[in-house]
This record gives structure tokens, C-alpha cells and sequence, in this order.
């Protein structure tokens, strides 16, 4: 679907459904060895959630890399053609919650 979350039937995001998994990832990403995890994604609540569960598993020098903005820009175009993911947001985009680079 292209979009940053694990979506509903309906096409919409799921918050939460999307940050337990974010946490998972995180926590496979330390447990295998990460000095740093970088979430790239949208959803509300995910950094406290993931700084809880990477604490609660004793990784408390795992450190996460922010995200403080993400910018709906034409320049991801060539990054989305290379990972072939283009195609799944059928001539969409992401305004709706991404930044306007021109702000």
C-alpha cells in the first residue's frame, strides 16, 4: 500500500497496531546487536513505547535515533523506485501527514 502503517481494511492507518509492531523490530533490532534503532515512520506515541520496551528488556543503552520531520518531497521519488514501492501508493502521495518542504 506505500503508506507508513499497518492499514485497516477500510485503507486506514493503525496507530497502534503499528507501534507493537515498531516495538517488536526494535527489540529484534537490539537483541541482535543495534547500538541504535531509527523508526521511519508516522505514528503518534512510538518513541515512548519503544524507549519503554527496550528498557523494560534491559537495553537501556540502545539509543533511537529521531525522525523530528519527514518531508513529502519528490527527491524520495528515486529512493522509492530503487526499493520498488512506488507502485503501491497507485499515484498517491503523502501530504496528508507529511511535512510541505517548502514550510
Amino acid at each position: 500500500h506505500g503508506q507508513d502503517g499497518i492499514i485497516d481494511d477500510n485503507g486506514y492507518v493503525q496507530n497502534d497496531i503499528t507501534t507493537a509492531a515498531l516495538v517488536k523490530q526494535a527489540l529484534s533490532h537490539a537483541e541482535a546487536g543495534a547500538d541504535v534503532v531509527a523508526p521511519s515512520d508516522m505514528m503518534d506515541g512510538r518513541i515512548g513505547a519503544i524507549r519503554e520496551a527496550l528498557e523494560d528488556a534491559g537495553f537501556v543503552n540502545t539509543r533511537i535515533m529521531a525522525y523530528s520531520a519527514k518531508y513529502a518531497s519528490s527527491y524520495y521519488g528515486p529512493f522509492r523506485d530503487a526499493v520498488g514501492s512506488a507502485g503501491n501508493l497507485k499515484g498517491g502521495n503523502k501530504k496528508t501527514y507529511q511535512m510541505d518542504p517548502a514550510n
